[in-house]
């Protein structure tokens, strides 16, 4: 087995997978920016949650709303809902999994809101919940996604934001959907605090 020959291909795969999202994506991410700043600057949150990886992804975009990337500056206004174990542990006993992002929407959510989903699953119903629960509450929807959440993207409506990583291979579509958290906090960070190059 060939150690070194693996490496470079995982490395160009990965190279050729960002070229090829770049193309699409651009004007996809400036839209979702722009919607999280208005929120922010009007006042609002952003509520992040995600299934399977997109769990990990949703709390790590969270992390750096509060935290913050590579510039010191103030915490931005951003709540995990993947990260409240209790909550999510009582909702699933009391009610039914397929609950444990929408109760805490409802509870947690205003109108104005951004409601910023990762979703890598078919199996996306705790999902597909929230976001409708977004939509009652009157929250914006930011939708980060891949091929397989076909249900999410068939649930966004004209005034959510869907950004597709439309590529095959579970490393490839999490690679670019960190690549665009970190291209969102970016923006978003530019946009409020007047950051240049």
């Amino acid at each position: 087995m060939d150690f070194q020959e693996t490496i470079y291909t995982q490395f160009a795969q990965s190279f050729e997978a960002q070229q090829q999202a770049f193309e699409n994506l651009p004007p996809h991410i400036e839209h979702a920016a722009h919607v999280i700043f208005n929120s922010i600057a009007a006042g609002n949150k952003v509520i992040c949650c995600g299934n399977s990886t997109g769990s990990y992804l949703s709390q790590y975009f969270n992390t750096l709303l509060i935290d913050r990337m590579d510039r010191e500056r103030p915490g931005l206004p951003s709540i995990s809902l993947s990260s409240e174990g209790t909550a999510i542990l009582a909702i699933s006993h009391n009610d039914s999994y397929h609950d444990v992002f929408s109760k805490q929407i409802t509870a947690l959510g205003n109108a104005g809101d951004v409601l910023f989903v990762v979703a890598n699953r078919g199996n996306t119903s705790p999902i597909i919940q929230a976001i409708q629960a977004a939509h009652e509450r009157k929250l914006h929807v930011v939708a980060l996604t891949s091929p397989e959440a076909k249900n999410v993207s068939s649930l966004t409506s004209q005034d959510d934001t869907e950004i597709k990583i439309n590529l095959l291979g579970a490393a490839r579509v999490h690679e670019c959907q960190t690549l665009v958290i970190h291209t969102l906090v970016e923006l978003i960070e530019r946009q409020l605090f007047g950051y240049e190059d």
